[in-house]
C-alpha cells in the first residue's frame, strides 16, 4: 500500500513548522480503552541518542541461529576467538552498541534509530526524520520513538495546524501502524490534511497511547531476501515483468502461533529523512497463519514513480507485527529409509550435457542437514535435500545443472552500497579496490541481510554449516505453507529470487534430479569440489602476541573449486554494474561482551597494497549499512 508519494515532498525547517506540543487528553481517539495522554518532544538522534544521563534500557538482541532453528548444531557455529577479556575490544563493542545509526536486526525490527537510552516518558519525534510537503495539502511523515521504559500498545498522533493568527485551520489525526512499540524503538507515522501548506504557520503536536496489546506479537526474526534496484529488466538471470524497485521479505516465528502477520517499511535517505512508507501482509502461501517455530514470506513490495530510483541507495527500516491466534499444525510421519543418491557417472558427451553435478562431500552435507530437519514436513530426507539442491544452480551457475556450484562463490552484482568498499571509496581504481566485502556467499548465496545476518563468512561457505541453515529455513517454510506440494515447494524457495517467476527454475531442477516414485536423487557427485570449495583452514594470531592463536580461514579465488564463471570475470576491480572480485583474505569470528563480530583481513603479502586492512561486521547487522573498516591489520597467520 503506497502511503505518500515522495516526489511531492521537500524538507522544511522543524523550528518553523513544529514549534509546540501539548498533552492530548482533550482529544477523542479511536484507540479503545486504557488510553492516556502522551508527552511529545523533539529530539535529534544524531546528537542526543547516546546521552548517558538518560535512562538505560536493554535493546532486544538478535537470537543466535541455533536459537531461531532448534535443529542447528550450535557447536558448528561457535566463534573462533573469545575477546571477552580484551578491554579495548570491550570498549569498541560498547561504542558500536551505542551507535544508533547502524542498521541492525533485532527481534521484530530491522533498521537504525533503536536506542539503548530513553528520556523516561512520552515519545519523541526524530526531527531529522521529518519530511513535510511544501506545496499542495499539508502532509508529513517521519519517525517517533518510545521514550518510556514500557511497551506502548498504540499511539494516536493529533496535530493542530495553525494560521499566522493562531487560528486552528485543521486537526489532523493518525494512528501509528506499528503496535507494541518497545522502549527506545522508533516507529513510522504519516499525517495528511486538506489544508493548503502555504497557510500553515505553526504546528502543535499531541498524542495518546495505550498499554501493551496482549494479542500482538513482535517475536519474529525479519529477513530481507532480495532487494532489486529500480530499472532492472533482469535480476539474477530472471527476466522481470516490471522495472519497479522491489524488495522481498520474510520472517522466522520465534513466539506463539500467529493467525496473521504484517510488515511495515520506511525508507530513510542519507540524512535520515523518511521518504517512503509501505506495508505488506503474508503472501498467498501463508494465508492460514504461521505456527510455532514456523516461517513465512510477505508479499513483495513494488515501488515506482520519482522516488523508486533512489530507494536501493537508502536505508530501510522494517517492523513486524503478528496477531496471535491458534494455527493447527498436523503431525506428519514419513518412513525414511534414506536411500543413497544415485551417483551418475557420465559415459559420453550426451550424458555429460544432461547430468546434474554437485560436489561429493557437499552432497552428503545437504542430505545430512535435510535428515536433521525434515520432521513434520511430510518429506523424506532425500525429498527435502532435492528441494535444497534445486536453488544452487540458479544462484551460482546461471541455472546450468551440468556445472558444479562452487562453495567459494561470492556475489558480484549487488551494486550501490558504498560501505562494502574500504573507507567507502567506490572508485574501481581506488587504493584498496579489491579489498571488498561481498555480501552473498556460498552455493546458497546466504546474505547478511537475510539468513546470514548472524552467520559468519566461513559458515556460509562450508557446505555442512550452510546446509544446516538452509535446511532449517526451507523445512520451516514448507511446514508452515498451505496448498499443494508444488505450492509448498514454491513457499520453501521464496527466499531465492533466482528460482524465477513461479519458481520455474527451481521446479525444473527438482523434477530433473528427484524421483518421487523411488525417492532417489540422481546427480553426478563431483569429487573435485570439497566442502569449502578451496577455502582452507589456517592458524591466525596477533603479531603483538604470536603465542595467542586461533583458528581462521583463507579465501583465495585462485584456489576455488567448481564453477567459477559467476564470480571470476573481468573487470576484476568491478565497475558501475559489477562488484570487485576480492583479493585473498583471512576470516574468522570473535565473541566479546555477548556480541559476535565477523572479520575479514587483507594482508599486504596477498594484496601488494602499501598497508594491510580489515573489515568488521557485528552479527545482527546488514554489512551494507554497518561495516567498519580499519587499517592497518595486526593479523598474522601460519
Amino acid at each position: 500500500m503506497k502511503i505518500l508519494k515522495a516526489s511531492s515532498v521537500i524538507f522544511l525547517s522543524v523550528t518553523l513548522l513544529f514549534t509546540s506540543f501539548i498533552n492530548a487528553e482533550s482529544f477523542e481517539s479511536d484507540i479503545p480503552g486504557n488510553q492516556s495522554g502522551l508527552g511529545v518532544s523533539f529530539i535529534n538522534p544524531l546528537t542526543t541518542s547516546n546521552d548517558t544521563n538518560k535512562l538505560r534500557i536493554e535493546r532486544p538482541k538478535m537470537p543466535e541461529v541455533w536459537e531461531i532453528y532448534s535443529n542447528i548444531n550450535s557447536e558448528d557455529f561457535a566463534p573462533e576467538l573469545d575477546l571477552n577479556q580484551n578491554e579495548i575490544m570491550q570498549q569498541s563493542i560498547e561504542e558500536t552498541e551505542m551507535d544508533d545509526s547502524i542498521q541492525r536486526s533485532v527481534v521484530g525490527f530491522v533498521g537504525p534509530n533503536y536506542t539503548n537510552y530513553v528520556v523516561g516518558q512520552g515519545i519523541s519525534i526524530l526531527e531529522n526524520s521529518l519530511t513535510v510537503v511544501e506545496t499542495g495539502d499539508w502532509q508529513a511523515m517521519g519517525l517517533f520513538r518510545n521514550e518510556s521504559p514500557n511497551v506502548i500498545g498504540e499511539v494516536d498522533l493529533f496535530v493542530e495546524l495553525l494560521s499566522e493568527d493562531g487560528v486552528i485551520l485543521e486537526t489532523v489525526t493518525a494512528n501509528a501502524p506499528v503496535k507494541n512499540i518497545r522502549p527506545g524503538e522508533p516507529a513510522p507515522f504519516m499525517l495528511t490534511s486538506t489544508t493548503d501548506s502555504s497557510l500553515v504557520a505553526e504546528v502543535v503536536w499531541n498524542a495518546i497511547e495505550t498499554e501493551e496489546i496482549n494479542e500482538i506479537s513482535r517475536e519474529g526474526v525479519i529477513y530481507v531476501d532480495y532487494e532489486i534496484p529500480y530499472g532492472l529488466d533482469n535480476y539474477r538471470g530472471v527476466d522481470r515483468d516490471s522495472l519497479d524497485y522491489q524488495i522481498g521479505t520474510s520472517f522466522a516465528n520465534i513466539g506463539v502461533s500467529l493467525s496473521e502477520a504484517y510488515l511495515y517499511a520506511a525508507w530513510l535517505d542519507s540524512e535520515g529523512k523518511v521518504v517512503w512508507i509501505e506495508e505488506t501482509a503474508l503472501n498467498e502461501f501463508f494465508q492460514e497463519g504461521i505456527p510455532i517455530e514456523g516461517s513465512g514470506s510477505f508479499a513483495d513490495i513494488f515501488v515506482d514513480g520519482d522516488v523508486a530510483p533512489s530507494l536501493s541507495d537508502y536505508t530501510y527500516t522494517l517492523w513486524l507485527n503478528g496477531e496471535k491466534g491458534y494455527v493447527e499444525q498436523e503431525e506428519i510421519y514419513v518412513e525414511d529409509n534414506v536411500p543413497p543418491v544415485l551417483d551418475i557417472e557420465p559415459t559420453d558427451e550426451f550424458s555429460v550435457m544432461q547430468t546434474a553435478r554437485f560436489g561429493d562431500v557437499p552432497t552428503t552435507d545437504v542430505i545430512t542437514a535435510a535428515g536433521n530437519n525434515n520432521s513434520n514436513t511430510g518429506l523424506t530426507t532425500n525429498h527435502l535435500a532435492a528441494i535444497m539442491l534445486s536453488v544452487t544452480w540458479p544462484e551460482v551457475t546461471g541455472n546450468n545443472r551440468t556445472l558444479t556450484p562452487s562453495p567459494m562463490t561470492v556475489g558480484r552484482w549487488d551494486t550501490g552500497h558504498s560501505r562494502l568498499y574500504p573507507f567507502q571509496n567506490t572508485n574501481p581504481n581506488g587504493q584498496y579496490a579489491r579489498a571488498f566485502w561481498n555480501a552473498g556467499i556460498g552455493v546458497f548465496q546466504i546474505d547478511s541481510a537475510g539468513l546470514g545476518s548472524n552467520v559468519a563468512f566461513h559458515n556460509r561457505v562450508l557446505t555442512n554449516t550452510a546446509s544446516q541453515v538452509v535446511a532449517a529455513s526451507m523445512a520451516s517454510r514448507y511446514r508452515s505453507a498451505s496448498g499443494t506440494a508444488a505450492q509448498k515447494r514454491r513457499a520453501a524457495w521464496s527466499q531465492w529470487f533466482a528460482c524465477g517467476a513461479n519458481a520455474v527454475n527451481c521446479e525444473n531442477n527438482y523434477n530433473a534430479i528427484y524421483s518421487t516414485s523411488n525417492d532417489i536423487i540422481s546427480l553426478s557427485r563431483d569429487n573435485t569440489v570439497a566442502r569449502g570449495g578451496g577455502m582452507v583452514s589456517r592458524t591466525c594470531y596477533n603479531t603483538s602476541n604470536p603465542s595467542n592463536t586461533w583458528a581462521c580461514y583463507k579465501w583465495n579465488a585462485n584456489q576455488a573449486q567448481g564453477h567459477t564463471g559467476s564470480f571470476i570475470f573481468n573487470p576484476l576491480n568491478g565497475d558501475s554494474t559489477r562488484l570487485p572480485l576480492p583479493l585473498p583474505f583471512y576470516t574468522y569470528s570473535s565473541v566479546v561482551g555477548g556480541n559476535t563480530i565477523e572479520y575479514r583481513h587483507w594482508l599486504t603479502a596477498d594484496t601488494g597494497y602499501s598497508t594491510s586492512l580489515y573489515g568488521a561486521r557485528l552479527f545482527g547487522t546488514n554489512a551494507r549499512n554497518s561495516l567498519n573498516w580499519t587499517s592497518p591489520s595486526a593479523l598474522g597467520s601460519k
